[in-house]
């Protein structure tokens, strides 16, 4: 039998079942979309979409062999993702990221208080590859400093979102910098380097915009005993040393020269599992069921670090919260909903789906810039009627990537869209997970604070202007590995001038 085209309808029925559901288990109940609601939504929709394909004459050897296809294509960026959770559990539990926190608040000063919430929650959230964890652990304190000092706190809101978004962005650890390079195919850290085109202004423009609302506001006195009840908690459980800023500083080197992320990322680990045993041996006591340290209960506290949860006994529940770590493990949901998107995506490339979507957008693309503002505006529209940030990454990097392809654009180019068109947005929608954990955590309502977070809606905008500028958009031989997406009688209009 010949395989018959699908239509537009047909084509946009899964996704918009994807959207409805995600809509329906995430916004109506308050599902963790993380911890399942997604991936379900993503099985649904690839079962639609089959049975859509099936109805057009696609075999289901064909189906099956497009889900087998994509899955293999995101293995190594799961192998990735266990060792980033390996790094996470080794740095926190060495000592490394509470030492970076611990330095870090020391750079707080009233005279320069909103560029001083940007690089202190930047810091944090680089160090833990978390924007959540540090707005509700850092964010808070700075939230009542702020206040203290008669700072609106919508600007303190906004100060502190932009910076642990920025490092939400860039962070290594970050599972939505891991998943935009996982969906397109692109390593890691060719990833991150290339985002710095855009996110570097993007940042720098938010702490000039702030440190002149900080002139304007006047600062005060500070009132630091929060600050130094914070430092003195960290210092009071860990053993601060400067010297474990090296380790951080060997595998930026590493990552500098260019050796591939997997080696970078098991040395720092192991580096960093070495520095535990050296520095922190009354912690490691701590986290022992008898409070006694042995080779064999270090051996397992260690090894523990590296693959489970591992929560400090502070005294402090918050500082216990931003410290708690929960190594490979911890990042088993991402690798979830990795393997599920996957499906999705061989079954939409299998039905032809995408081509079908995707073809119908670019027959009036003509340029680079039209593809970024397109796949921009998708993320856009996912943060907005999907509720989740993730949806924002992985449906339009899917959509996109063969169409970049095909018109010799690196895979970079979209995955750098899909960080500052969908990781950067997601928390300036009410509705949206981020946009309502936020504003929450922080007692401010999200369009309240959203004139202030500089950097979220300045990512996009600056993402645009750099790409329709043509500013590092390298070309390449075009792939012809699968049929083009746009019909032939628009080729011409569908290839990037």
């Amino acid at each position: 039998m010949t395989q018959r085209q699908p239509t537009i309808f047909q084509s946009v029925i899964p996704i918009l079942v994807l959207l409805g559901l995600i809509m329906t288990t995430v916004l109506g109940t308050g599902a963790d979309a993380l911890a399942g609601a997604n991936q379900l939504s993503l099985l649904v929709a690839s079962a639609v979409g089959a049975g859509i394909a099936v109805y057009n004459r696609v075999r289901w050897a064909d189906i099956m062999q497009g889900m087998v296809h994509t899955i293999s294509a995101s293995l190594p960026a799961i192998l990735i993702l266990l060792l980033v959770g390996m790094l996470s559990g080794s740095w926190m539990t060495s000592g490394v990221i509470p030492t970076m926190i611990y330095y870090g608040l020391d750079i707080l000063r009233p005279d320069y208080f909103l560029p001083a919430c940007v690089v202190i929650s930047a810091a944090v959230s680089v160090a833990t590859g978390s924007s959540w964890s540090t707005i509700a652990t850092i964010g808070v304190a700075l939230i009542g400093i702020g206040h203290a000092l008669g700072f609106d706190m919508a600007m303190t809101a906004g100060a502190i979102i932009s910076g642990a978004y920025f490092g939400d962005k860039v962070s290594p650890l970050s599972d939505t910098t891991n998943l935009a390079s996982a969906v397109t195919g692109t390593d890691l850290f060719v990833h991150i380097r290339y985002m710095m085109q855009t996110t570097v202004p993007s940042i720098l423009l938010t702490l000039a915009a702030f440190a002149v609302l900080t002139l304007a506001a006047g600062g005060g006195d500070a009132e630091a005993s929060g600050v130094d009840a914070f430092q003195n908690t960290i210092a009071s459980t860990y053993r601060i040393s400067p010297l474990l800023l090296l380790i951080p500083v060997l595998v930026v080197f590493m990552i500098v020269r260019k050796i591939p992320a997997v080696p970078v990322l098991m040395i720092g680990s192991l580096i960093a599992v070495g520095a535990a045993a050296l520095f922190q041996q009354e912690l490691l006591a701590t986290l022992t069921p008898d409070g006694r340290l042995t080779l064999g209960s270090g051996y397992e506290v260690l090894t523990r670090s590296l693959y489970g949860e591992t929560v400090p006994h502070t005294g402090d529940a918050t500082v216990d919260d931003l410290l708690a770590t929960g190594g490979m493990a911890g990042m088993l949901n991402t690798v979830w909903l990795i393997i599920t998107a996957m499906v999705f995506g061989g079954v939409m490339e299998a039905g032809r789906f995408l081509e079908r979507i995707t073809g119908a957008i670019l027959s009036r693309v003509r340029s680079a810039g039209g593809l970024v503002t397109t796949a921009t505006g998708s993320c856009l529209l996912f943060n907005l009627t999907s509720g989740d940030q993730y949806m924002s990454i992985v449906v339009p990097g899917k959509m996109f990537i063969g169409a970049f392809r095909r018109n010799g654009l690196q895979s970079r180019l979209l995955s750098r869209t899909l960080e500052d068109g969908g990781t950067a947005t997601s928390v300036l929608v009410p509705w949206n997970t981020c946009g309502a954990t936020q504003a929450s955590i922080l007692g401010v309502p999200t369009l309240v604070y959203l004139p202030f977070a500089f950097f979220c809606w300045l990512s996009p905008i600056v993402t645009l202007a750099v790409a329709w500028a043509g500013w590092g958009i390298r070309k390449q031989a075009p792939s012809e590995d699968q049929p083009d997406l746009v019909p032939d009688r628009a080729e011409t209009a569908g290839k990037v001038q």
